[in-house]
């Protein structure tokens, strides 16, 4: 009944640019420096404890930390510190997972090691992986913050860019990682993007997209104070006024009332981390949602939660842009 938007749908000129910001990513992930050490060269941890000169000050939201200048065995603990590390080229050696690392990442993910389940990170584990930097977010990592600086200098952001603020934390993973110029590029190349997709819709504001996932059978919405409404925002797509609350990025609606989520288009957020929660069919079968004008029109687009929700950093920003044109523009 409804599309459902994957990298299997032939490409779209956006999607094309996808590809290409892939191989990129690609490329400079294998162009990392190796862990090991060469002849003559001192251990890992020696030159950890170097001194100031192999070192910089990276301030978070917890403090300063004092990283490597060119960090090699980075562990992350949360999904958008994980695509931000991926789009700058560097290959975690571990993260945690919401059930399985997100695929849209690439097929490179498989070698990370999966250090904790959501939000819950094993200190075990990631003192394992031996890593020399840490990255994460204040929200669920506060309370261990401590013990993760005893294994490695560790960076957090004041949140976890669900709200919109994702450009702002990309940036400070990417001080972390002593690639701040690769970071302004990678936002100029969104923006770009983002103007394309513009030339492409005509007049993007005439449109009203709606953003809906079906949790434990009810509908929750995602407003212009999420990460999914940022981007909409940045192409300029219009949202019907219950979904124009900046204050809090996700609000809760009884099926009663669903017509006021309405609008030309919506976008039906899955997940398949829990299969027991989202009923989808059942909601989607209910009289209510058959007479939303979107509905009727055929005006349905699947899209994943791992991306649309759990993303929140460059490459779901990407991936977000191809999954509207794909809805929007499919002919373009």
């Amino acid at each position: 009944m409804f599309p459902s938007l994957s990298r299997s749908q032939n490409q779209t000129s956006l999607a094309r640019r996808w590809v290409e910001i892939m191989a990129v990513v690609l490329m400079l992930t294998s162009c990392q420096p190796s862990t090991g050490n060469s002849p003559g060269e001192p251990p890992a941890a020696d030159l950890f404890t170097e001194a100031d000169a192999s070192m910089r000050t990276v301030e978070h939201a917890l403090g300063t930390a004092q990283v490597p200048l060119v960090p090699e065995r980075v562990v992350v603990l949360d999904t958008a510190a994980l695509d931000a590390a991926i789009a700058l080229g560097t290959m975690p050696v571990g993260s945690i997972a919401y059930g399985a690392l997100p695929a849209y990442l690439g097929d490179e993910i498989e070698t990370i090691a999966v250090v904790g389940d959501g939000n819950q990170p094993n200190l075990e584990a990631i003192l394992q992986r031996k890593p020399d930097l840490i990255l994460g977010t204040k929200p669920g990592t506060e309370k261990i913050y401590d013990q993760l600086s005893q294994i490695a200098p560790t960076v957090l952001s004041k949140d976890s860019g669900r709200v919109g603020d994702w450009p702002e934390h990309f940036r400070l993973y990417a001080e972390a990682l002593g690639k701040p110029e690769q970071a302004e590029l990678l936002l100029q190349d969104y923006q770009a993007q983002v103007a394309q997709l513009q030339q492409q819709l005509g007049q993007p504001e005439a449109t009203t997209v709606s953003v809906i996932s079906p949790f434990e059978g009810q509908p929750w919405t995602y407003t212009t104070g999420s990460f999914p409404g940022s981007v909409l925002q940045d192409i300029g797509l219009s949202r019907n006024s219950a979904q124009s609350a900046t204050r809090r990025y996700a609000l809760k609606f009884s099926m009663e009332a669903l017509d006021k989520l309405d609008g030309d288009y919506i976008f039906l957020v899955y997940s398949h981390y829990f299969p027991g929660s989202i009923k989808k069919e059942s909601f989607v079968s209910d009289p209510i949602w058959s007479q939303l004008s979107a509905v009727k029109q055929e005006n349905v687009c699947e899209v994943p939660n791992n991306i649309w929700i759990a993303g929140r950093s460059i490459l779901a920003a990407n991936q977000i842009l191809i999954d509207v044109e794909q809805c929007l523009a499919p002919d373009n």
